[in-house]
């Protein structure tokens, strides 16, 4: 009887271990096909985002669309549709001076006067002491002065540098003024100085950046602190906006609704003072970005990353620290706007350099790349190279001189030494 109960127990138990492995596998299976419905469901949605997204990019209007973005960056091509073989040699001046008749003046457009805001730093030219004593014996005094403008660049600088050339004649008028020889130039008949030459050579041809772009660029360097743009932290919950159907409300229009006010703020306290910015950033727009902050951490777990408001909210929490950064001074602009309509012609993010309209231009392009692509792969830092070689450039009259000039050629000793006295010189005549 006993064997019997055992038996009967034994079998039970059975059956229940065994319905009880059939349940959990059935709660096992319902939530592995929960979550992969789940994950389905997000697949879906976010390739019907990206649908709707690219049906906007191609039929939608779209204020940055440009026909001419294939110019960005064709100023090689532009000078190489002008030039002919024979400009392109540099022949060493002759032994005996030649006489040609005299050139027929070109009518040419005004240069436009460079900017009277940025600073002067007047470099004289003075006229040797031999030279000042006229043909009666009596020293000359000066009588005026010639000065031509250049525009000059030292990385992230910008100034003018005034070439003053001092004119002296004989007080009695015995004979003819004499006024100090203008420098030479790399290029004689432009008012861009070596340096500057140099940087956007380097800039163009080693960095690759468009010299559109290049005019606005506020630099990398010890104690500066980058500020990141809320119309671009905006701009992603827009897109997410625009894939919620129309007139549906969801989460992407409570943050737009949020950084609106930040907005709001600063356009009411646009026309004050710094300080008055500043207090009214301190009262006002950080109780605004406290809330951004408490919602952000609230609906960021509950959306799919791979989703367009996903992206958004990563966005905004990868770089809420320089968005934040804004409010500290009362100088500092919420967003990049005004310098990116400067730029808005040319549509950011596509390649710099999609081709060469013109052979010409396409050869003098390929001129300065293998120019600076041998000085890289001698070692040596391009800009430093091309402001030696520009500044020595137009001293050169024999093979020489030319061959010296050659990145294997300059020593970084050199290069390093020449760079120090540049910079000494500008210092001291700041």
């Amino acid at each position: 009887m006993r064997d019997i109960q055992a038996h009967a127990e034994i079998h039970l138990q059975a059956r229940l271990e065994a319905r009880l492995r059939e349940q959990m596998d059935a709660e096992y299976e319902a939530r592995y096909e929960a979550k992969l419905q789940e994950q389905l469901v997000a697949r879906v949605q976010a390739l019907f985002e990206q649908l709707v997204l690219s049906r906007r990019r191609q039929f939608g209007r779209s204020s940055e669309a440009l026909s001419t973005q294939f110019r960005l960056f064709d100023e090689a091509d532009a000078l190489g549709a002008q030039t002919t073989e024979a400009d392109e040699l540099a022949p060493l001046p002759s032994a005996q001076p030649s006489v040609s008749a005299p050139r027929q003046p070109v009518a040419r457009g005004r240069r436009q006067p460079l900017p009277v805001e940025l600073p002067r730093i007047d470099i004289v030219h003075e006229v040797p002491e031999a030279e000042r004593t006229c043909a009666c014996g009596t020293l000359m005094v000066q009588i005026g002065e010639d000065v031509s403008e250049q525009l000059d660049i030292i990385p992230m600088q910008v100034r003018v540098l005034r070439h003053v050339r001092k004119r002296y004649a004989c007080p009695g008028g015995d004979a003819a003024p004499v006024t100090a020889p203008v420098p030479a130039q790399v290029l004689p008949k432009s008012n861009a100085s070596g340096d500057l030459l140099a940087m956007l050579l380097t800039v163009k041809y080693v960095d690759g950046l468009p010299l559109a772009r290049f005019e606005h660029v506020l630099g990398r360097s010890d104690g500066v602190e980058h500020l990141v743009c809320w119309a671009h932290a905006r701009r992603g919950f827009v897109q997410a906006a625009k894939v919620q159907g129309k007139g549906k409300r969801g989460r992407a229009d409570e943050a737009i609704a949020l950084i609106g006010k930040l907005y709001r703020i600063e356009r009411e306290c646009q026309s004050g003072a710094d300080a008055q910015r500043l207090a009214a950033r301190q009262a006002h727009s950080l109780p605004v970005l406290a809330e951004l902050r408490t919602w952000l951490d609230k609906t960021r777990p509950q959306v799919v990353p791979g989703l367009a408001l996903g992206r958004a909210l990563a966005y905004l929490d990868r770089y809420w620290n320089k968005l934040t950064r804004y409010t500290e001074r009362g100088d500092l602009p919420i967003d990049n706007n005004r310098c990116e309509n400067a730029i808005r012609p040319f549509v950011v993010g596509r390649k710099n350099w999609l081709f060469s309209s013109t052979p010409a231009g396409a050869h003098a392009s390929a001129l300065i790349y293998s120019l600076v692509e041998t000085v890289k792969a001698n070692g040596r830092e391009p800009y430093t190279w091309l402001r030696t070689v520009l500044c020595e450039l137009p001293r050169a009259r024999t093979v020489q001189d030319y061959e010296a000039l050659l990145p294997w050629n300059l020593a970084l000793e050199t290069l390093a030494v020449q760079a120090i006295d540049a910079a000494s010189l500008r210092h001291a005549s700041s």
